[in-house]
């Protein structure tokens, strides 16, 4: 799995966090501390996306193509990986998250007009501008990697356990697992007895990883979602090269009937399904 934070110690992590900068075309903005990267609520993430993507080589959406050759190739990883650039893909994605916060998708989840509950909420970031955005929202996350001041909005200490507490809520997750053999995703699905899950990231078939089932969740979880879940909802996100991720919104089956001799598990299905 992708979990870009596990692969720098926490020392890098908020020595970076302490020293970035954005320098968009016609402005020379500071975002070296939390207070100028919340910017008042202001999607900064998604403008620094747009900004970098609008300088970015030709080809860094083929980078693993094997008609690229090699060494445009490490050209392209270094453009999208490279440590010591603060305004490298990376780099932003351990600032803020791996998924860009899409306007559009910040806006489907105030209309769902759900309080949620946020498991494995990283730095906050998505969670932040939902609260900016009036969303009633709890936070919890076990990641020691990032530092309090990294942190935009409060998040306390707890694991997939708290969530038999929040069945009223709507559960968020958003890369929950570093690897396959993680269990994060699936305790979630274990303790969490509510209807309605909001997934942020890759699925099946939807992903360029050599693992079909994508950087973001395991495969023990996603079949286990389809089991007792279905997506009713899609919002397609601005992806980094590499991922294919989407907010997703799955609502809990009800218990299976028998129509005429086939088995139909009911789910409300909204008008609009796809964003």
């Amino acid at each position: 799995m992708a979990d870009l934070v596990d692969k720098l110690p926490a020392w890098e992590i908020q020595r970076r966090s302490a020293s970035y900068r954005y320098v968009a075309a016609e402005e020379d903005t500071a975002w070296n501390t939390i207070e100028s990267r919340k910017a008042n609520g202001r999607n900064m993430y998604y403008d620094l996306y747009q900004w970098k993507m609008g300088q970015s080589p030709d080809n860094v959406r083929r980078f693993c193509s094997p008609d690229i050759k090699k060494d445009e190739r490490e050209e392209l990883i270094e453009w999208i990986r490279d440590v010591d650039d603060s305004g490298s893909c990376q780099s932003l994605q351990i600032l803020f998250s791996f998924s860009v916060p899409f306007p559009v998708a910040l806006d489907f989840i105030v209309g769902l007009e759900d309080p949620i509950v946020s498991m494995g909420a990283g730095c906050g970031y998505w969670e932040y501008l939902l609260k900016k955005r009036g969303v009633d929202i709890v936070c919890y996350d076990q990641n020691s990697q990032y530092a309090p001041d990294m942190r935009y909005i409060e998040i306390k200490d707890g694991g997939p356990e708290v969530l038999s507490e929040y069945s009223e809520r709507t559960l968020m997750i958003s890369w929950p697992d570093s690897e396959e053999s993680s269990t994060f995703s699936t305790d979630c699905l274990k303790h969490y007895k509510g209807s309605s899950i909001i997934h942020i990231g890759e699925l099946f078939g939807e992903t360029m990883s050599s693992n079909p089932w994508g950087q973001s969740t395991s495969q023990n979880f996603q079949l286990q979602l389809g089991e007792e879940y279905r997506c009713i909802n899609r919002v397609q996100l601005p992806n980094w090269p590499g991922h294919m991720d989407a907010l997703t919104l799955w609502r809990r089956v009800e218990s299976p009937v028998d129509c005429d001799g086939a088995m139909f598990q009911h789910v409300d299905v909204p008008p609009k399904r796809y964003y």
